[in-house]
């Protein structure tokens, strides 16, 4: 099977030798470094990872009260008052839960989303200042990946949908 035309041209392109001295105005900066690495940032992000473990806590301790009415609901005589009454907690509970995690978390979240926003802000400012003053004309985002076995879902994506191939 023959390649594309267009293939066998880009190819032809990129494999023509360039000059020594001639350079790409072009740079990569490795976000995903900066975002472990920047120390603000890392020092806003760091009270959010806490408040999302006592999130989890709190939804643990929930899930245990729910858990221990579910016990009671068992044990108790059925068809009794006692057991229609542990049914109608048992509800509220779970109610309660999912209302309780959907808005802690929403709230989160929103505190995310501007922690994040206003340093991506930042960062699009600084790149732009620095390209502007290196005379760069295109900066690529490059992604700390790999495509190792074992890897949560969302690693595997961001691995295979890097714009950078190879370096």
């Amino acid at each position: 099977m023959k390649p594309p035309p267009l293939l066998l041209a880009l190819l032809t392109l990129s494999a023509a030798p360039l000059p020594a001295q001639e350079k790409y105005p072009i740079a990569m900066v490795n976000v995903d470094r900066i975002l472990k690495t920047h120390k603000p940032l890392v020092a806003q992000v760091d009270p959010l990872k806490a408040e999302a473990k006592e999130l989890e806590a709190a939804v643990q301790v929930r899930q245990a009260e729910i858990e221990t009415a579910m016990g009671q609901f068992q044990r108790a005589q059925p068809g009794s008052p006692d057991q229609q009454r542990l049914q109608v907690q048992i509800r509220k509970l779970q109610t309660d839960m999912q209302q309780f995690v959907v808005t802690e978390r929403q709230q989160l979240q929103q505190k995310e989303v501007k922690v994040y926003l206003a340093f991506f802000r930042q960062l699009d400012g600084e790149i732009s200042k620095y390209a502007k003053a290196n005379g760069l004309k295109l900066v690529l985002r490059q992604y700390e990946t790999s495509l190792d076995e074992g890897q949560s879902l969302p690693e595997v994506m961001k691995a295979l949908n890097r714009t950078i191939l190879y370096e």
